[in-house]
């Protein structure tokens, strides 16, 4: 543009004869090859995170995760201009974050509560970056959140399910001795029993879940974790409420702020002053 531009090149030559900056170079090319590539993680988790018809709690902490790593990684390159942009965005991202413990917990819970990711994904991140010794001290930390949490909701939100009276026993009983099929009814009186057995044991029930293997679903695009825990909710009825509600909490509010701005295309400014109980 140089050479074919004559506007282009007397544009930035004026500028350089005021002090300014002259025309880019190969190296500001380059350099801004290098930012595209950086701030486009920047791009990509701020378009996750507006999302409103899916869930984004659980994918806060593995974009957050991304970010570091790619702050981290700049702050080693040769390149000054990138080094120090990195190593002040470290320092900012310290600031707010620390070395983890300064993020809400409710996160770190809807982690764990993604079946494809569990306390694994928290250990295996925490031990990247900052070591085995913290990663072990933080995912002790969410798991005793995740307790106290199941223990409220084990109290507040408890199964309505009932160990038979001595009358509904003898029903069931009479039932199974005129059955055409005795075993389905077995099987039937099992099934009431296993969901007797599920809802005593808070930390039992959270151990159970939590050693089951991580369920990998990287190429199923269409997985709805609500749908699989509300599916699941028999075998899990506690912690499948608890994943209802923290699963539940948008971790962006920018999509309804982006809702919210497209009315300024229909209310003049007198009339967008919401009073705060409107809003």
């Amino acid at each position: 543009m140089d050479f074919e531009d004559d506007i282009y090149s007397s544009y930035f030559m004026n500028k350089e004869n005021s002090g300014g900056m002259g025309s880019p170079s190969g190296i500001d090319f380059q350099n801004c090859r290098t930012f595209v590539g950086f701030l486009k993680l920047f791009y990509n988790a701020t378009k996750k995170f507006s999302g409103s018809l899916y869930v984004t709690a659980n994918t806060f902490f593995e974009e957050v995760f991304v970010i570091q790593e790619n702050i981290s990684h700049l702050g080693k390159s040769q390149n000054h201009l990138l080094k120090n942009m990195a190593t002040k965005m470290e320092s900012k991202f310290d600031k707010y974050w620390g070395k983890g413990d300064k993020m809400n917990h409710l996160l770190y819970v809807a982690v764990v509560l993604d079946l494809r990711k569990k306390l694994r994904f928290l250990k295996f991140c925490f031990s990247e970056i900052y070591g085995n010794e913290v990663a072990d001290v933080m995912v002790e930390l969410v798991r005793g959140s995740l307790v106290k949490l199941y223990d409220y909701y084990s109290c507040v939100d408890s199964p309505n399910v009932q160990v038979p009276s001595g009358s509904e026993r003898t029903h069931i009983e009479g039932e199974s001795i005129g059955c055409s099929d005795p075993n389905a009814m077995v099987n039937s009186r099992f099934d009431r029993f296993l969901e007797v057995e599920q809802s005593i044991g808070c930390s039992d029930k959270i151990d159970k879940y939590l050693a089951k293997n991580c369920e990998c679903r990287r190429g199923d695009v269409k997985f709805e974790i609500l749908g699989w825990w509300k599916a699941n909710s028999n075998r899990y009825q506690v912690l499948s409420k608890l994943a209802r509600d923290v699963l539940a909490v948008p971790v962006s509010t920018i999509a309804s702020e982006s809702a919210f701005s497209t009315g300024g295309s229909i209310l003049d400014p007198f009339r967008s002053s919401f009073s705060p109980l409107v809003v």
